[in-house]
């Protein structure tokens, strides 16, 4: 704290003096503050984080995340294993939804750390629930699964991702996969995944179905100028091998004025509810 002190001081100067669109990169590069710390790069690292946490948000949001990205650049540059420098960093960036600079930062971070899942999963949930970036949350919890392959956790978020981006089949087979490992085991936190999976296979075979039958109805209506009078016509047409039916064995509805197919069966949970 004595060397934070006179550190603030000095850079809140040296702040005033550059103009606005520099003022961002006023921390010495990697290089120069590895070559000054006479080879005490983690306690520098240390110290500029200590600094950063409580000055950031001085910066006007122009040069803001440049300011960011900039330092903790340097910091995990001087201590590529300062695992909280990454978290902290992406933190940060998320409040002006820096999402490209939040996911530099953390490929830079998986790259340093081999053997890290966290940073992997932190930079998929920024991606996933706030900037709706499916692909990318998908790279993210991929990662993450592959460096810890036993985490239901993170099968529950790859599996969602693949849903979202629109994968149904392959995010069917997770799910199924999870059900399997998890249905015979009689505790709080499998019940939980039991009771997401089995909602999951029934919504995503619902949309595989209906996915089917949608293509398939404009596709007779391309053919012969007109929807189908039912779905049985498909069949009957050759445009499917059969009419499916949803997980409770019903009949999807369908509209031949607007050729909309859905189903009419409400989900009904039938296992023991989680409390995890």
């Amino acid at each position: 704290m004595v060397a934070v002190v006179p550190l603030h001081q000095d850079m809140a100067a040296i702040y005033q003096t550059y103009p606005t669109e520099f003022r961002s990169y006023y921390i010495p590069s990697s290089g120069y503050m590895k070559l000054v710390s006479m080879g005490q790069e983690d306690f520098w690292a240390d110290l500029i984080f200590i600094w950063s946490v409580q000055y950031f948000d001085r910066y006007g949001s122009s040069v803001r995340d440049e300011y960011l990205f900039h330092t903790f650049d340097v910091i995990t540059d001087l201590d590529p294993r300062f695992y909280e420098a990454y978290i902290f960093g992406d933190l940060f960036l998320s409040l002006d939804k820096r999402w490209d600079l939040i996911y530099k930062l953390a490929d830079k971070g998986l790259a340093k750390n081999p053997g890290n899942w966290l940073i992997a999963w932190d930079a998929g949930t920024y991606a996933f629930f706030q900037a709706k970036n499916y692909p990318m949350a998908l790279k993210f919890f991929a990662t993450a699964l592959r460096r810890n392959p036993g985490n239901s956790m993170l099968k529950d978020l790859v599996a969602n991702a693949y849903k979202y981006r629109g994968d149904y089949r392959v995010s069917l087979r997770y799910w199924e996969r999870l059900k399997k490992e998890h249905e015979n085991q009689d505790n709080d936190q499998s019940r939980f995944f039991v009771m997401a999976a089995d909602r999951n296979i029934w919504d995503l075979t619902i949309k595989i179905d209906l996915r089917a039958l949608k293509t398939s109805v404009f596709a007779f209506k391309r053919a012969k100028g007109r929807f189908p009078d039912s779905l049985r016509e498909l069949l009957q047409a050759g445009f499917i091998e059969k009419l499916p039916r949803d997980p409770d064995g019903h009949s999807y509805a369908y509209d031949p004025k607007t050729g909309r197919v859905w189903s009419v069966t409400p989900y009904k949970f039938k296992g023991k509810y989680a409390e995890w």
